[in-house]
């Protein structure tokens, strides 16, 4: 693992234990196993630190949603394809993605329009969807924000131990529901 890395995963650990105020980069480096000094070759500050985890991993789950989307041709295909995709990055790093769920209210405000965004990625979806009357058109910005809320509480409840285990077994109801809401012209 390089020296960044190890900082990173370090920074992300004890951000979660005791939130970013808290840590100190003394902490970090002790952590890693690195002089404090090596830090700053990567990041001039904690706070940016704190920051270039959270775009980095935000811009890398927009990248691989996109991808997912891309795969399928109607909306329920894209629907499972992205659900698929974001409950196994989860899973797969489960660390990191909690990290990203629990800055989010830190760090939005920073992310800037040129920035691709999973939010953007699924209102993209929804917008496809709407415009080819695969589903009824309506408010795109409540939808999304809906399906993602969805997907995010599932996560978040991870957290808080109401949901146990791998959050990828999850994949098939998840998608069912959330198409079963988008198809939904009583909505």
């Amino acid at each position: 693992m390089s020296t960044r890395d190890k900082i990173v995963k370090s920074a992300v650990t004890l951000f979660i234990q005791q939130g970013v105020a808290k840590t100190t980069t003394k902490q970090i480096a002790h952590s890693a196993s690195v002089a404090e000094g090596s830090i700053y070759r990567y990041f001039p500050s904690k706070e940016e630190l704190a920051w270039q985890v959270f775009k980095n991993y935000h811009q890398y789950l927009a990248i691989q949603l996109q991808d997912a989307a891309s795969q399928a041709l109607d909306i329920e295909g894209k629907i499972n394809s992205l659900v698929n995709c974001f409950l196994k990055l989860a899973d797969d790093d489960w660390l990191m993605f909690r990290y990203y769920l629990t800055s989010q209210h830190t760090h939005m405000e920073k992310v800037t329009e040129d920035m691709l965004t999973p939010y953007q990625v699924l209102s993209d979806v929804i917008k496809q969807s709407a415009e080819t009357g695969e589903i009824k058109k309506d408010d795109i910005n409540l939808l999304t924000a809906m399906m993602m809320g969805a997907v995010h509480q599932i996560a978040i409840n991870k957290i808080y131990s109401r949901i146990n285990g791998e959050l990828y077994v999850h994949r098939k109801f998840v998608s069912n529901t959330l198409v079963t809401m988008l198809k939904d012209k009583r909505i």
